[in-house]
């Protein structure tokens, strides 16, 4: 969903033309299913982010003025190679993009920072001891139903309809519930039902910062299915915590350890919070 630097794929094209001539074909990189449709729309993008981006339709425009540079020379297409190339530098130092905070941090990281301080065998005997789980534990997933209850009081709170502190007991009536029906089911590892999620992707980019949200940018994801994904436009941080507020709350209405949930690429990575 970026712009390219048509100056730089230009110059890259330029000698492969005069070796094939007709024979050269340019087209996207990939199949435009998976990009956003339209940049025109979008009317919410910070301008400064948004003159870096080129949605389907404006790839289709940047394969045009590639098209006319190789037929007609750079200077038919002078505007469009100044603007690109103003986009790119802005880019390329934008303090929106490049954070120093979160530069120095990853620079100064330990040497093994990466790694964890225990083998596996050591940590699982731990786990074991502490949580005192069955042979076989039961749990679950970690998402319940999106209800039609869950939905209406998310809507009524983005439009404002509804004040924070009502959305937040609102929710906190379906963890309370989601806990509730794993208490009598005898789950050994309850979840707190995700209640307060409105994507398993979405919740957590809006509480990162290097992160913004298209209004229509939907791209396909599977078969039918299409999502509209958090896109990443710079160094990414975490402000605040993201799941510690809900999990804590969902651990003082059980006694048995809550599994808090943390969204991976597709999948769900689940860890027990020791929130008590």
């Amino acid at each position: 969903m970026w712009r390219a630097n048509l100056s730089k794929v230009i110059d890259t094209l330029k000698p492969v033309q005069e070796k094939l001539g007709n024979n050269l074909w340019i087209a996207p990189s990939c199949s435009l299913l998976h990009s956003p449709q339209d940049l025109a729309v979008e009317e919410k993008l910070d301008p400064e982010i948004k003159n870096w981006m080129a949605f389907a339709a404006q790839k289709l425009v940047e394969l045009g003025v590639v098209k006319q540079a190789l037929a007609h020379g750079k200077d038919s297409v002078k505007d469009a190679l100044a603007a690109s190339d103003a986009a790119a530098a802005d880019r390329a130092t934008n303090k929106k993009i490049h954070n120093e905070a979160v530069q120095k941090r990853v620079a100064e990281l330990p040497e093994g920072a990466d790694q964890r301080k225990s083998p596996f065998a050591e940590r699982i005997k731990a786990q074991q001891a502490w949580m005192n789980l069955p042979v076989l534990p039961t749990t679950t997933i970690g998402s319940f139903p999106q209800t039609a209850e869950i939905r209406a009081a998310r809507a009524a709170f983005k439009k404002g309809e509804l004040s924070a502190a009502d959305y937040e007991a609102a929710m906190k009536k379906e963890i309370a519930y989601c806990v509730e029906v794993q208490e009598k089911l005898e789950l050994d590892v309850p979840v707190h039902g995700e209640a307060e999620r409105n994507d398993m992707v979405e919740y957590f980019g809006e509480q990162l910062a290097g992160y913004c949200f298209s209004q229509f940018g939907w791209v396909q994801s599977y078969g039918s299915r299409c999502v509209k994904p958090p896109i990443i436009f710079g160094d990414v941080s975490r402000p605040n915590p993201m799941t510690v507020f809900w999990s804590s709350y969902a651990q003082t209405l059980t006694k048995r350890p809550m599994k808090g949930m943390l969204t991976g690429t597709g999948y769900h990575v689940q860890m027990v919070v020791c929130a008590r």
